[in-house]
């Protein structure tokens, strides 16, 4: 890490973040899956089961690996008025096989974890939690006192943070295809990478690409994808898509009150803003074949990690939520 000092409150830093994993685990549950339905155009996947003393096979074993590399900025000041931190990431996360295969990441959980069931290399690409850009920063401004009633004009403090970062990569995906196979996947819905017929997919599914289902209009962010019957394992890279971006930024805005005859001791009164600029965050488009029309579009919003609702509640934390607050410090 290189840091430096700018002027007496300033600091900034630059630091480089790299590792490389390998004995991960990986959730193999199509060893002895087979085509049963005769499907065209899989060779690596015999007629027959590899082992007809059994169904379904899960094999656990120690074969993944991963790598990453990250280069962080960071800003700080800190001084009697304003406490600032900036924080920018810029990182690529690369594996075979995301947590195993054993949790899905967020709505990267339909993702297939090993499509080829004999051959593990063909599934690297980037990682369900592959974040390219992400931004950080708090601040805290305490006002000044430029005179008059101190009850009124003293004690002033405004306090936030904002996040943003780009989408998370996903994958077309093919289960009508993957149900002609035997053993074949996770239940109750197997799928494998949907064919890709055109040069490139598109990279990146924006805020502009939302269809309102209820009326039909909008745009698909699969537009240039034609995906048809997979004819064999790899037609398409594993997390190649990237979906909407993520933008938060939450505010309070306190009055501070001095308790007389305690020094140390405060009243803080306030109110504070989460997701002040009611902007609204899209979650991944459907990216399944087997969803038919809707494949390709955004139908839903996605709530912050965490909000005043609490977490798993199933409460709607999407909007401008607004909350009075009070405490005593001493």
């Amino acid at each position: 890490m290189v840091e430096q000092q700018v002027g007496r409150t300033t600091t900034i830093g630059i630091d480089y973040v790299g590792n490389h994993t390998y004995h991960q685990p990986v959730n193999n549950n199509s060893v002895n899956a087979y085509n049963a339905n005769g499907a065209p155009g899989f060779p690596t996947l015999g007629t027959t089961a590899p082992n007809p003393n059994f169904a379904q096979v899960t094999q656990i074993y120690t074969g993944a690996t991963s790598n990453y590399n990250g280069v962080v900025l960071t800003a700080t000041r800190r001084s009697t008025l304003l406490t600032l931190q900036f924080n920018y990431t810029y990182s690529h996360a690369l594996d075979e096989i995301s947590n195993g295969g054993f949790d899905g990441f967020s709505n990267n959980s339909v993702n297939p974890t090993n499509p080829n069931p004999a051959l593990l290399r063909q599934n690297y690409g980037n990682s369900d939690y592959d974040t390219r850009n992400y931004i950080s920063s708090s601040y805290v401004f305490n006002l000044p006192y430029y005179g008059g009633p101190k009850i009124l004009t003293k004690g002033w403090q405004i306090a936030g943070t904002v996040f943003h970062s780009t989408g998370l990569p996903f994958t077309f995906t093919d289960s009508p295809t993957a149900a002609l196979f035997a053993n074949y996947g996770s239940t109750p819905q197997p799928e494998l990478f949907a064919q890709q017929t055109v040069p490139h997919l598109p990279g990146k599914c924006s805020g502009s690409n939302i269809e309102n289902l209820a009326t039909g209009t909008g745009h698909q962010c699969s537009a240039a994808l034609d995906v048809t019957t997979a004819t064999d394992f790899g037609q398409q890279e594993r997390n190649q898509v990237f979906g909407p971006s993520y933008t938060d930024t939450d505010m309070s805005v306190y009055k501070i009150f001095d308790i007389p005859r305690y020094e140390t001791a405060h009243l803080k009164l306030g109110v504070q803003f989460f997701n002040l600029l009611n902007h609204p965050n899209f979650a991944q488009p459907a990216h399944e074949l087997g969803d038919g029309a809707v494949n390709g579009l955004i139908s839903a919003t996605v709530n912050p990690p965490t909000s005043i609702l609490g977490s798993f509640l199933g409460g709607d934390a999407s909007p401008r939520l607004i909350q009075l607050k009070a405490n005593i410090s001493f």
